[in-house]
């Protein structure tokens, strides 16, 4: 798809969330529906794909690899973004030339390309990644701004709104001051920055001077709650499929919590109709988990309750979602004494993980979250192939 106008579009296939260079030079703006472009998509012969989540994951996870053989201090900042420490020249200067090894070994490990931006602040690497990417041709990949003769030269062209932090709000009130490009942001006054922007953007100009933490978070905090959420494929009008969906979707917020070591002290749970039609259905439930819990029969078995006291008959669904507050380390939470409790419950759960973390996941559930793809599932009618996770959807030349 190199040269190819490229559309990643979001759950249910409903809008564009992200673009190649190709679908931007035709006008199409973040979250535009797809409906409305039908026959710009098939003038231009544009390629659709739908969210393919294992393979971002994989992907990512492969991405990473790579860096950690250059550098043993990485920051998975997001799932297409990392900050990565290398060593500074003598001279003051970032490692270029390891850097671009680094580009060089990404594309041939995974076929992802890559920009690097160098400098001695977040904010300074993250400037200098986007710079990277508008001058590819000129820089190779990549900007070192630890050269502040560059980062003045630069700054004089690069506009305030494409900095990190800078959203269009925040542009807005900085242009009346006659700030409008990162030059003219890192020459404003520390002090007036917190003024019009609190202690956010004082930071933020003192990090594009040079100044500032450049500490990397190795080890991510663990989430305080997980939520998930799925819009329908198809419209949801019985109880036994709204169960379903419930029980597959509270199934995946308990595997989510076991993963990082955690058990939930609080469950919520809801399903909502289409808002823009009258007498759509619209219902929330919550309830305590006492002991706090990761064991995934607990936690459907109460999603499946809520169903039956949120179920509208006559009503039709188009999403609903589970929600896991209050989360504590597992061996830590507060006990309850009056409470039966599981003991092969934990035993059981690292089975099923163990399982469906080898052969895929599901391959272990419930029985009350269904078996196979079913038409409530979110739609995603255009989704590329696993290639790296799946053994049957591997490319086979013949």
């Amino acid at each position: 798809m190199r040269g190819v106008p490229v559309l990643v579009l979001s759950n249910g296939d409903h809008c564009a969330i992200a673009r190649s260079a190709e679908a931007k030079a035709f006008g199409v703006k973040m979250g535009a529906p797809v409906f409305k472009m039908r026959e710009l998509i098939k003038r231009h012969g544009f390629a659709l794909r739908s969210s393919n989540y294992e393979l971002y994951s994989d992907m990512n996870r492969r991405f990473n690899a790579v860096l950690s053989e250059f550098s043993d201090q990485i920051e998975i900042y997001s799932i297409d973004e990392s900050w990565f420490r290398l060593p500074v020249r003598a001279d003051g200067l970032g490692d270029t030339a390891t850097a671009l090894a680094v580009i060089a070994k990404v594309k041939r490990d995974t076929g992802l390309p890559t920009r690097i931006g160098l400098g001695p602040t977040r904010t300074l690497s993250k400037v200098a990644n986007g710079l990277a990417k508008a001058g590819e041709k000129v820089f190779g990949g990549v900007i070192d701004l630890h050269d502040v003769d560059l980062r003045r030269h630069l700054f004089r062209n690069w506009p305030v709104s494409e900095v990190w932090g800078i959203g269009r709000a925040l542009s807005e009130r900085l242009a009346p001051l006659g700030i409008r490009t990162t030059a003219d942001l890192a020459a404003m006054d520390p002090h007036q920055a917190r003024s019009v922007g609190t202690v956010v953007l004082e930071r933020l100009v003192r990090e594009l001077n040079g100044v500032g933490d450049d500490q990397l978070v190795i080890e991510p905090e663990k989430r305080q709650a997980t939520a998930v959420t799925r819009m329908f494929g198809e419209p949801v009008t019985t109880i036994e499929d709204l169960r379903e969906a419930m029980a597959r979707r509270a199934a995946r917020a308990a595997e989510k919590i076991r993963e990082q070591g955690s058990v939930a002290g609080r469950l919520i749970g809801f399903a909502h109709g289409n808002g823009r039609k009258a007498n759509a259905p619209s219902a929330q439930r919550s309830c305590r988990l006492s002991p706090p819990t990761n064991d995934t029969r607990v936690i459907v078995r109460w999603a499946s309750r809520m169903v039956e006291s949120m179920w509208q008959e006559g009503g039709a669904y188009t999403k609903c979602g589970v929600m896991l507050e209050d989360l504590c380390d597992a061996g830590r939470e507060q006990t309850d004494l009056f409470a039966a409790t599981d003991s092969r419950g934990a035993d059981l759960m690292s089975v099923m993980d163990a399982v469906n973390s080898r052969y895929g996941r599901e391959t272990l559930a419930l029985g009350t979250a269904g078996i196979g793809a079913r038409s409530f599932d979110t739609k995603r009618a255009m989704k590329s192939p696993a290639w790296t996770t799946r053994i049957t959807e591997i490319p086979v030349a013949t």
